[in-house]
């Protein structure tokens, strides 16, 4: 999949494959793991928040001014440094960007510090959406980057709201891809061996 450039106000791009298979989703317990092989040509040199997985759907038990609202937990990155772009935890609820908000304003992040995407080779990226952990968890070729895992609350949030509480929703939706944020150049990325269980799955087998 390749994302074209963006820039100016048309900045966002996404080019995600959702599993949303009503039948399948959510899953009974609500803890969702899931794999990919992905080949990255190039990751961003300037400070573009991007994803590659994420899991959304209605949070339980919450409402906004009365409504149920939606929330994604999301693998991706920020903040480049001299080795990369670096991995990135982040918690969204897409109904506050909409007029007037649907949702709570959130757009809160925790950073993998020195942790960077690998580019031009296979990699093979795990995840655990943990929903009565209110837990994500996020494996590389098999190790866990124990940075990444997130219960609670991170390390903040966009405007200016503090120690906003990382709700799981009950995933109704998985997506696998490449989506950024801000002005990007193009991107292209290569994804394989894509599996959505109820179980770790493991890294397949070199051959």
């Amino acid at each position: 999949m390749t994302t074209p450039e963006s820039s100016g106000d048309d900045n966002y791009k996404s080019a995600m494959i959702q599993f949303a298979d009503p039948a399948a989703l959510p899953v009974e317990g609500n803890v969702v793991h899931g794999r990919m092989m992905f080949f990255l040509e190039s990751a961003p040199t300037t400070d573009v928040h991007w994803t590659i997985i994420d899991g959304s759907g209605t949070v339980p038990g919450k409402d906004f001014e009365g409504m149920p609202y939606t929330a994604v937990y999301r693998y991706g990155g920020q903040h480049p440094i001299e080795s990369g772009s670096q991995f990135m935890a982040n918690y969204d609820t897409p109904g506050q960007w909409t007029s007037p908000p649907t949702g709570p304003a959130t757009d809160c992040w925790h950073h993998a510090e020195g942790k960077v995407v690998p580019v031009g080779k296979w990699t093979c990226v795990e995840f655990s959406f943990d929903g009565p952990k209110n837990e994500m968890r996020f494996w590389m070729d098999g190790t866990e980057i124990t940075e990444l895992k997130m219960s609670g609350t991170g390390q903040g949030c966009a405007n200016n709201v503090e120690n906003f509480e990382w709700t799981a929703p009950n995933f109704s939706s998985i997506g696998f891809g490449w989506e950024s944020y801000q002005s990007d150049e193009p991107r292209t990325m290569w994804i394989d061996d894509v599996v959505v269980g109820t179980a770790p799955i493991g890294c397949p087998t070199p051959q």
